[in-house]
């Protein structure tokens, strides 16, 4: 549905640095014109940003903005329940499967563990304040988390590993590129194919620079937005100077 992208072309505009809570927005004849639709299409988008307590659309005045989706700013590693947490919201997690399967060649890679070896995966969608935003699909090595259980997933991962298993997260490798989504990764999200998301893939690893995890995170930027503070001269950390080389 076309006003479903102009809803989405919206909160990435309302979402973005350019607005602050109670800026006023372009009028319903600027923002019709800017996204090449009709008034009707952009009042049926306005309202949906409102039914979702973004804006507030005043007679005479205009819309105002009355809230923004997730945003966070990180200065260090913090799991997408802390995240969620620190800005005052409440996250969940959907299981969609988890069950022990045989390593493949790219997992095996990603846990430096051999080809076949057992390994837990778990796919699941992430919500906070009951808004869909990430989906993750995880794996770990069944000989070294032997205990894991969907209610661990269901929970916080990280936790589950530094305070169950007594395992310290040192740090994480991330990589990211933007893809348009699969049919069945849009319906999740409540998005259109034609809506771009982030992939990301992230490896995080312990003191001794070995994998914890091997896990591929699919983000709707429009909902789950976060930005990264990196000083320029920290110290280097093991981890640091592992990537530089």
């Amino acid at each position: 549905m076309v006003y479903k992208n102009i809803v989405n072309l919206l909160k990435k505009r309302i979402n973005s640095p350019l607005y602050n809570i109670g800026d006023l927005l372009p009028s319903e004849k600027e923002l019709a014109e800017l996204y090449s639709v009709s008034r009707n299409t952009l009042r049926k988008a306005l309202k949906e940003l409102e039914n979702e307590g973004l804006v507030e659309r005043r007679h005479g005045s205009g819309t105002v903005l009355r809230n923004k989706h997730f945003q966070a700013s990180l200065t260090h590693l913090d799991s997408f329940t802390e995240i969620a947490r620190n800005e005052g919201k409440i996250p969940t997690s959907q299981i969609l499967k988890f069950e022990l399967q045989a390593a493949s060649e790219e997992i095996a890679k990603g846990l430096h563990l051999q080809c076949g070896e057992p390994v837990y995966y778990a796919k699941r969608l992430r919500f906070i304040n009951n808004i869909a935003m990430q989906l993750e699909e995880t794996w770990l090595s069944a000989a070294r988390f032997p205990d894991l259980t969907i209610a661990h997933m269901k929970k916080s991962k990280f936790s589950y590993i530094e305070k169950e298993c007594g395992v310290k997260i040192e740090g994480c490798y991330e990589s990211m590129l933007p893809i348009l989504p699969s049919a069945e990764l849009a319906a999740l999200l409540h998005i259109s194919t034609q809506d771009p998301i982030i992939k990301m893939h992230t490896q995080a690893i312990d003191e001794q620079q070995n994998p914890i995890d091997y896990s591929i995170l699919y983000t709707n930027m429009f909902e789950f937005q976060v930005k990264y503070y990196i000083p320029r001269k920290a110290a280097l950390s093991p981890l640091t100077e592992r990537a530089a080389q």
